[in-house]
């Protein structure tokens, strides 16, 4: 834009500098996610049988691919946080319980399991929108 055009009135609007709340295109994409674990979930576990020397690499490799690839979906205003839980099949009963504090127009998880005979795995992702 030239000086004249300026003082001419010509001046195009200027974006908005704060965004409050993402735009629709930019929400958090639940359903992708879920999409993403499962994929990820299959392609690590189906075949394994649980041994607790393989649990940790496991998860922490489930949790470093999530998480790249949540990163590739671009929600820019978005800060993510994986969580991986892989448990034994012993007959008992489990129950994973998270209590978030956060604004529920704008945050939101996606969340997705895994069990065969010998295992169980829940991973959760979190994304908190950051204003």
């Amino acid at each position: 834009m030239t000086l004249n055009e300026a003082h001419a009135g010509n001046v195009p609007p200027s974006p908005v500098g704060y965004q409050m709340r993402p735009e629709l295109s930019e929400t958090f994409k639940s359903e992708k996610i879920r999409e993403i674990i499962n994929n990820v979930l299959t392609d690590t576990l189906t075949g394994q049988t649980y041994s607790a020397a393989d649990a940790s690499r496991w998860t922490k490799s489930m949790a470093d691919e999530i998480s790249l690839q949540v990163k590739d979906l671009e929600m820019h205003h978005y800060k993510h946080v994986v969580q991986v839980w892989l448990g034994q099949q012993l007959g008992a009963g489990c129950k994973c319980v998270a209590r978030c504090r956060w604004d529920t127009e704008c945050d939101n998880y996606a969340t997705a399991e895994f069990k065969n005979s010998t295992m169980f795995c829940v991973v959760t992702v979190y994304g908190l929108y950051l204003y």
